[in-house]
């Protein structure tokens, strides 16, 4: 199946923070300290995120922000609303149902264990999380929100268009796409949604969030 991925600094470093700090340092626990199905889904889930990783456009891999805290420039396309105006991009990207119930069934468990808050495995999330060179946000939190975000369902008629925007190769050239009146409204609704997931629980970051996207 194809989901829609927004070229949005705010998505991406969650994104990236799935991997490392968060996957990458639980399965540092797992030879010795945790339950073998806990351990065996940390590493399904680490390999699912790899698998999405590495279908994404040149344009949105990017494995960490630059020293002067700005999304490295890559190359993309121009995507623009029926009036001319230019718009955030959205890019189509084939993820397999499985790695997608993967990284979900991987987050409830980690979200329960934290829940119980007692056991190897809440202990490795608390450790993780207290250790994080990352104190922006909490790590659990964001992983929630990449999954919801990749869960939402990408109407067809703006996969159709935005996937013909999407590069197939590091050469591959740029293009301009122009939505028309019902590509835009699904446009919206679905910019709508994701902003809603990645920054619900913040009235600012919400309103400037949706800025991105008006």
């Amino acid at each position: 199946m194809h989901v829609l991925l927004p070229d949005d600094m705010e998505f991406l470093v969650r994104f990236t923070e799935i991997e490392n700090p968060l996957l990458s340092s639980l399965r540092d626990y797992t030879l010795m300290e945790l339950y073998l199905d806990q351990a065996e889904l940390i590493r399904d889930a680490f390999k699912a995120w790899r698998a999405i990783h590495q279908r994404l456009p040149a344009v949105l891999k990017w494995e960490k922000l630059p020293e002067d805290g700005a999304p490295p420039q890559s190359g993309g396309y121009v995507l623009h609303s029926p009036r001319g105006k230019q718009l955030t991009s959205l890019y189509a990207v084939e993820v397999s149902p499985a790695h997608l119930q993967t990284l979900r069934d991987c987050y409830t468990m980690l979200a329960g264990a934290e829940q119980a808050g007692y056991g190897p495995l809440a202990n490795a999330v608390h450790a993780v999380q207290r250790t994080s060179d990352n104190q922006r946000k909490h790590l659990l939190d964001g992983y929630r929100r990449v999954v919801e975000v990749l869960e939402l369902k990408a109407p067809y008629n703006l996969v159709e268009s935005l996937k013909r925007a999407t590069p197939t190769g590091p050469q591959a050239p740029a293009v301009g796409i122009t939505l028309n009146g019902e590509e835009y409204d699904s446009y919206q609704k679905l910019c709508k949604d994701m902003v809603a997931v990645l920054s619900a629980g913040d009235s600012f970051a919400y309103l400037q969030h949706g800025r991105m996207y008006a």
